[in-house]
């Protein structure tokens, strides 16, 4: 790994390699369910001093929850990371109040990144700030390896690039302000997903969304992408050099290797028929075009040996519930809402397969999305409707079928086969978990990533 010793921060991290200092900036963050939130644990646990500049939450209800409010918790403590908070609007409903929501992070997060002395925020478990760590509770974890460090200037800006690409802005201002590299981990690429939003490409709004995005990218030292083909995109589209991009896949929850995943059968009569129960955990958004999937359940209508589990919250989630029950198939597609990952996890005791679509009509189905990680990682067979990374890893790993995105009659079909036929998918989760264990390893993920930040702090 690369030589460290030009970093600031001189103490060294569990695994032998400098400590950075990291400042992590993301819309997103705890106590809605994101991926961020195990990032920032887990760079902790590897011995990383970490900060972050975030907005309220407001995911899982749309609203921002009344103990955030009237300017209350903007300063908590994660796992021993320092969690600055910014008063943003809450989402909501609709494309409107979600737009105003993101501007509102972009202003709020930029003018804190410009009035705050972010080279001398508090350190937790110090002093005074004990007392707040005591009052936080549980939230308050102290960080005894980092208690002694007497000033938190940062090394590197880490920004956690879900939609919208917007969320950078504050990033770039600190990035200018302090003088201090800047790498973003790109997961969704714009202007692409405006398109999801019903933005058609060559219209005004269009045009000035993808000038900005151009600004946003550019001003970054270093773009991680999580999918392979954004790399053609963000060269082509955004003119990104494929010298300041590299390849860094998610990662899924290790543990899940080490689970039984195995389907527990209820107690049934032999009389009665089994259930074929199908599993999708994430997001239900524009994006994941599950239409499709609602569309392929109808092959199933009528019958009673078939059961899709939806558990996840997101924008398209009333249109989804509408649909089940407009095709006539309500009464075997079920949906628990968003779980943290511990009660997720559980769902897959229920499951024979997952199931993942993605929309199929711009680059954003090129995406590798996470859940296909996790779904791996599990030991899942896995049925999708996707293009792109999607579609080559499944037939790659040989760990289930994918028709191409938005085919619902194709996807019926497969579905079906797998009712049918499940002995032809018997190998199919085993194959899923080697070919995880051989690319989404969550140690090669931080290895990568911590290479890349200390080579920037280096610069």
């Amino acid at each position: 790994m690369t030589d460290t010793s030009a970093v600031g921060v001189d103490k060294v991290n569990n695994d032998g390699n400098r400590s950075l200092r990291i400042l992590v900036v993301t819309e997103c963050f705890w106590p809605d369910i994101y991926a961020i939130n195990d990032i920032v644990e887990k760079l902790v646990k590897r011995g990383h001093r970490v900060t972050v500049l975030t907005g309220l939450p407001d995911y899982t209800t749309t609203e921002i929850p009344p103990e955030y409010r009237h300017g209350q918790n903007r300063h908590q403590n994660y796992k021993g990371a320092d969690v600055y908070r910014v008063q943003t609007i809450a989402r909501h409903h609709g494309p409107i109040w979600r737009s105003l929501s993101y501007l509102s992070f972009v202003v709020a997060g930029w003018m804190r990144a410009k009035r705050q002395d972010w080279k001398h925020t508090d350190v937790w478990g110090k002093g005074e700030n004990q007392k707040d760590t005591d009052r936080i509770g549980n939230a308050g974890i102290r960080s005894s390896a980092l208690s002694d460090i007497d000033d938190a200037d940062f090394d590197v800006i880490y920004v956690w690039e879900v939609s919208p690409v917007t969320m950078a802005v504050p990033a770039i201002a600190l990035k200018k302000r302090y003088k201090k590299p800047l790498f973003l981990y790109c997961m969704d690429i714009w202007p692409e997903c405006v398109k999801a939003m019903s933005i058609k490409e060559g219209t005004l709004p269009f045009k000035l969304i993808h000038w900005w995005t151009k600004k946003i990218y550019r001003q970054c030292d270093h773009i991680a992408v999580s999918s392979k083909p954004f790399f053609d995109y963000l060269e082509r589209v955004n003119g990104v050099s494929r010298d300041k991009m590299s390849y860094l896949p998610q990662y899924a929850d290790v543990g899940l290797l080490e689970l039984d995943t195995d389907k527990i059968h209820s107690d049934k009569n032999t009389d009665q028929e089994e259930t074929t129960d199908f599993l999708f955990i994430g997001n239900i958004g524009k994006a994941q075009n599950l239409d499709c999937l609602m569309k392929a359940m109808t092959v199933f209508k009528g019958r009673t040996d078939v059961c899709l589990h939806m558990v996840g919250g997101g924008s398209e989630l009333e249109n989804i519930q509408k649909m089940a029950r407009d095709l006539g198939i309500a009464d075997i597609v079920k949906f628990y809402g968003p779980k943290p990952f511990k009660e997720a996890v559980t769902f897959y005791n229920k499951a024979d397969a997952c199931v993942l679509t993605l929309d199929g009509t711009t680059h954003i189905g090129d995406t590798l999305p996470g859940k296909l990680q996790t779904y791996m990682a599990a030991g899942k067979t896995i049925l999708a409707a996707a293009n792109g990374a999607a579609m080559e890893v499944i037939e790659e790993s040989g760990c289930g079928k994918c028709v191409a995105a938005g085919d619902s009659e194709a996807y019926g079909q497969a579905l079906l086969d797998y009712v049918d036929f499940k002995e032809k998918y018997a190998n199919c989760g085993e194959k899923a978990r080697q070919y995880f264990r051989d690319n989404f390893m969550e140690e090669q993920h931080y290895a990568e990533l911590e290479y890349r930040l200390t080579d920037l702090a280096k610069r």
